[in-house]
This record gives structure tokens, sequence and C-alpha cells, in this order.
């Protein structure tokens, strides 16, 4: 199993996936729950999603560009959340779509697709082996003509942790460094680099350092009021769920402290400290809050969401 060095797929078809159920849940409640056919059909869209899914994998088996694996990774995404909204008619033997726990299901489907595809990407570094054939994947772009200065730097970093035994690595290298690029960069590529440089100009001031740790305390604000609607649940008999709501609240808690104390010593221990207090209360919070509190529960986890995203382009940029 060769495993690729780009792990943007993966996660535009997630982030796909799960726009689209929050997307078809606003326009159904907003459209009324309207029906497609009539005279006794109804055209239930999880059939549509099984179509884009059928559409994602063809676009795979017959296009080789990095565009078009895009494009089938925000299809799939698209198919994938078609099909898993209407995971509670499945379950129930009515065929409810509105099952109470139909969205914590969901939510728990969409963190174990992100738990395994961090595993399989982290599980262990990129072998040589790995690195050359995600360099030869690059080399497309050397083919067609579209070679960029980040696409070549990737390319010879891949090539510089290849074996270089290989008859293939000093080739390629060449190749690389000879070819010409795009004398006009792309503009995603002049939009990388204007985050960037933003970025830049931004962490050194003390206000920045100060805008984040509030923005932490907020969000541990928003942890703590969730524990305190756990401690009602522990009043109506809720069981165990409630002292594991605590437990992660407790560490996330003393995550965020510990993150607020290090953004003046080291933004890069601090975000990762932040990180952990997200994680843990999308991992071990948000799935008993939507238990009870179903789809309008949400709203936390969007704010969790972006706060994750932008924590791992912080350190990202700090690396």
């Amino acid at each position: 199993m060769i495993r690729r060095a780009r792990t943007g797929f993966l996660e535009a078809f997630l982030i796909t996936a799960v726009l689209t159920v929050l997307g078809l849940r606003v326009y159904l409640a907003a459209a009324h729950y309207p029906q497609l056919g009539g005279n006794g059909l109804h055209i239930a869209h999880v059939l549509w999603g099984g179509l884009a899914m059928a559409i994602a994998i063809g676009i795979l088996l017959a296009l080789l560009t990095w565009r078009a694996h895009w494009v089938a990774a925000a299809v799939g995404g698209a198919g994938l959340g078609l099909f898993i909204d209407e995971l509670g008619k499945f379950l129930t033997s009515d065929n409810n779509y509105f099952f109470k726990p139909a969205p914590a299901l969901i939510y728990v489907v969409f963190v174990l697709f992100f738990l395994a595809a961090r595993g399989l990407r982290q599980f262990q570094p990129l072998s040589p082996r790995e690195n050359l054939v995600n360099a030869l994947e690059l080399a497309e772009e050397l083919a067609l003509g579209r070679l960029t200065r980040g696409t070549r730097a990737r390319a010879l970093a891949l090539l510089a942790a290849s074996d270089a035994s290989q008859p293939l690595v000093p080739v390629l290298r060449r190749e690389f460094e000879a070819a010409p690029v795009l004398a006009q960069p792309s503009r995603l590529d002049t939009s990388v680099l204007r985050l960037r440089m933003t970025y830049a100009r931004l962490a050194v001031h003390a206000w920045f350092r100060r805008l984040v740790a509030a923005g932490f305390v907020l969000q541990l604000v928003g942890v703590l009021a969730a524990v305190v609607y756990s401690l009602s649940l522990a009043a109506a008999g809720k069981g165990w769920t409630v002292w594991v709501i605590l437990a992660a609240a407790a560490g996330a808690a003393q995550a965020t402290i510990f993150g607020v104390v290090q953004l003046w010593r080291s933004r890069r221990r601090a975000y990762r400290a932040f990180e952990v207090a997200v994680l843990l209360d999308l991992f071990l919070v948000q799935p008993f809050t939507l238990l009870d509190s179903g789809f309008a529960g949400l709203t936390h986890v969007f704010i969790d969401l972006i706060l994750l995203a932008s924590l791992r382009y912080a350190a990202h940029e700090e690396r």
C-alpha cells in the first residue's frame, strides 16, 4: 500500500460531506420537507448520494490528474453526506427520518472517518519508496507544462527523503531543477503566499497573543457551559455519560490554561495544547450533547472545527 503525501483530498471529502448534511437539513427545514416524486413515489436523497459516490469512483478510475481527484473528493463527499443524512430511516422500523439519536450517530461516523484518515497519515512517516512514488505523481505537472515553484519545492523535498540509490531519484531531481516554472503563479499559490505573509506579520505582536488567549478562554467558557448542562442531566438521572463529559471538560480546561500560559513562551506548544482542548470537546463532549440537542447543537461543533483548522494552519506556519 502506497500512501499519498498530499492529504487534502481526504479532508476535502470529509468537509464536503459535513457541509452537505448541514446544508441539506437547513434546506429541507426551510422548504418544509418537500418530496421528489408523486403518485406514491418518493425518490429519497440516499439514492442521489449513491449516484454521486458512483460518479466520484468513475472519475478516479478514468482520469489521472490531481484536479480530477479534487473534483472526485468533492462529489464523493457530497454523495456521502446525502447518503448518511438518511441514517435514521435505516435504523428504525418505521423509517423515521427524525430519529432523535441520528445527529449524534452521524457525528460519530464522521469522527471515525476523521480518526481513520489521521491514523493512515500519521501512523508512521512516509517510507523512501512512498516518497519516490509521490514525487513521480508530481512529475505529471512536468509533462503538462504546469510546474509551479510550490510543486517543484514539494517534489524536491520528496526526492530528498527518497532512497538515493534508486536510479530514478537523480533523474527526477535534474528534471525538476531544470524545468521552467510558470512565470505567473496560480491564484491559489498567490493566495497562500499572502496568507502566510499576513500570519508572519501578525504573530509577532503582543496583541495577537492576547487575542488568541481571549478566543480560547471563550471556547473554555463554552465547554464549561456544557458541563453545567451535563450536571442538570445528572439530576435527571442520565448516568455514566455525564461523567465522561465532566472528565473531558476538565481535561479541556487544563489544556486551555496550559496553552494560555505557553503563548508567551512557545506558540507552537500553546497551539498543541489548544488543539488537545478542542479535540477533547469534539470527541467526548459534543457526541453526548447532540443526543439531547439534535442538530441545533452543531453550532458549537462549527466553532470547534474553525478553531481546529486555524490551529493546524498556525502550527504549520510555526514549524
